[in-house]
């Protein structure tokens, strides 16, 4: 009798583990991203010591913190940034270079969602001219439609129409930005013909007009601020000319219209508003298909140009937006259940200290104007070939020569890139200078020069890509985007952003090794059990999903 016993209880067992691992493999009933602009690593935690118990500090208690995520590339702006997380892939693949480049053959700048064949639904600003057409390949969100035939939902939220669009791809369900002349949430064409009810009825509440009312002071007493040079920093540009506590929100909108809500806490208050009302009103998470609900949080991105990132202002807006990451992820636990869900919270680039600042505290630091220096490249190029126009344009650290100056003189191409690489190095702050058919005829596997060839398009890029030294910033006499921070390089301050995965099967745990912003989606593309994206080079973290 016990020998029949035996093989039942054996079998019995392998059906309550086979039971067990199918529940415990089950996908999650929905993904949060949470992207954060320009969060340093170092930010989790330089303010974590004032912060609460149930945002930040929950997701890296509870998840897998990846300590050590870098972007791989040169250019760490905004938009390739958004469209690296959720493709998968570097600069060089999704084709976003920029936030913007200069196209040969129209010879006019192309932002990295600019396109006129679309027009804003919901508002009449001008962000609506917009798309996602210029980003290669699919996204995380257009997998997920192709993966469940579009019953998978896919909402993308921002203040910034750039960041909503590059995260969503080209099937999301909403995608949706502020306005800055209303106050309003839109959307454009290339989405959708008409708001849904629900985005009217938000913006119906008129939260930007409460939020406005209130002005903006500082959570507790200016003298805890102890992560901060002082409120009257000579470092900082303000807002409206104004750069210390309190702000009067309503004075500054009379200038500035509902763009102020860009450079307050109360910007990061609104968007989660937006959120939470987008979980309940598409009923995220509802069904058995996976839903995928995209969050941006802008407003550090702008107070960090205006203010610098050891501003009072700075420290002000994360210890308000600790309150708003545990908003979510309550929301999440009373709307969809502690065990259904996985939020995973990362940054779309870091940033950098002031040069000025830099320089009086002895760190080498300044302002570099290549417009000028250009001037000086166009005779040099005359002196060594004739007379000409051979610059065609300069573009956010890319030369663009006149391609058919050089067919005219039957000149060698890498030829005079080379020459004009050799000068641009003699200039101060200019680390490096490269040119095009260098990336063209070699494959680099580490360094600079691989930083520099995963942002490199042959189509998009200049003849000779230029990297600054640390510490050094671009400025032009009609720069329209200056900012505070030295952003925008291949160095730590601006690639190590934070990298946390929390939720559904996800371990408890500290990973130290080096990854790449490119894995993030692969990863949650095994979580989903569904393909990763077109242009995916990234590889899963198994220690996200290791048992």
């Amino acid at each position: 009798m016990l020998f029949k016993i035996i093989p039942l209880v054996l079998s019995l067992n392998i059906l309550l583990s086979a039971s067990s691992s199918a529940q415990l493999q089950k996908e999650p009933r929905i993904v949060v991203g949470i992207v954060i602009d320009q969060m340093r690593y170092d930010c989790l935690y330089r303010y974590g010591r004032h912060m609460g118990e149930n945002g930040f500090k929950r997701l890296i208690s509870g998840g897998t913190n990846c300590t050590n995520a870098h972007y791989e590339y040169l250019v760490t702006e905004s938009a390739p940034g958004f469209a690296t997380i959720y493709t998968g892939a570097n600069p060089c693949s999704h084709g976003i270079i920029a936030n913007s480049w200069y196209q040969r053959l129209d010879r006019k700048v192309q932002t990295a969602v600019g396109d006129k064949n679309y027009t804003a639904i919901g508002g009449s600003s001008n962000t609506g001219a917009s798309s996602p057409l210029q980003l290669r390949g699919t996204t995380l969100g257009d997998e997920m439609k192709l993966a469940t035939f579009k019953r998978s939902k896919v909402i993308s939220v921002s203040l910034n129409h750039r960041s909503a669009i590059l995260s969503a791809g080209r099937l999301a369900d909403g995608v949706y930005w502020l306005d800055d002349s209303t106050g309003n949430f839109i959307t454009n064409s290339y989405y959708t013909g008409v708001l849904p009810q629900w985005v009217m009825d938000f913006n119906n509440r008129k939260l930007p007009d409460e939020y406005i009312y209130k002005g903006w002071y500082t959570i507790k007493s200016i003298k805890q601020y102890i992560e901060s040079l002082p409120d009257n920093s000579v470092y900082e540009i303000g807002v409206g000319g104004q750069t210390t506590f309190p702000y009067n929100l309503d004075k500054l909108k009379q200038n500035m219209g509902y763009a102020v809500m860009r450079y307050t806490p109360h910007g990061n208050s609104l968007t989660t508003e937006f959120a939470l009302q987008a979980i309940e009103s598409e009923n995220l998470g509802g069904d058995e298909f996976p839903d995928l609900l995209l969050i941006n949080y802008a407003v550090p991105g702008y107070v960090s140009d205006a203010y610098g990132i050891r501003s009072i202002e700075l420290e002000d807006v994360y210890l308000r937006l600790d309150t708003e990451i545990a908003k979510v992820l309550e929301k999440l636990d009373k709307y969809i259940g502690h065990d259904d869900y996985v939020v995973f919270l990362t940054a779309d680039r870091g940033s950098s200290d002031c040069p000025t600042f830099l320089n009086e505290i002895g760190i080498p630091g300044n302002q570099i104007n290549c417009n000028s220096n250009v001037t000086v490249l166009n005779s040099y190029l005359s002196a060594l070939y004739g007379q000409a126009k051979w610059i065609d344009r300069y573009h956010r650290r890319n030369i663009y020569l006149n391609q058919t100056v050089i067919e005219s003189k039957k000149l060698k191409l890498s030829e005079v890139q080379n020459m004009a690489a050799q000068l641009m190095m003699e200039f101060s702050g200019i680390d490096n200078a490269m040119p095009a058919s260098s990336f063209l005829t070699s494959n680099y596997t580490s360094g600079i020069w691989q930083q520099a060839q995963n942002s490199f398009c042959s189509d998009k890029s200049g003849d000779i890509v230029l990297n600054f030294a640390p510490g050094w910033q671009e400025v032009t006499e009609t720069s329209q985007d200056y900012s505070v921070s030295a952003q925008n390089s291949p160095y730590n301050h601006d690639t190590h952003v934070p990298l946390v995965f929390f939720g559904k099967n996800i371990r408890r745990k500290t990973v130290n090794r080096r990854i790449s912003i490119t894995d993030i989606t692969p990863t949650l593309a095994t979580l989903l059990s569904i393909c990763a994206p077109d242009y995916c080079s990234g590889k899963t973290i198994n220690e996200v999903m290791e048992y």
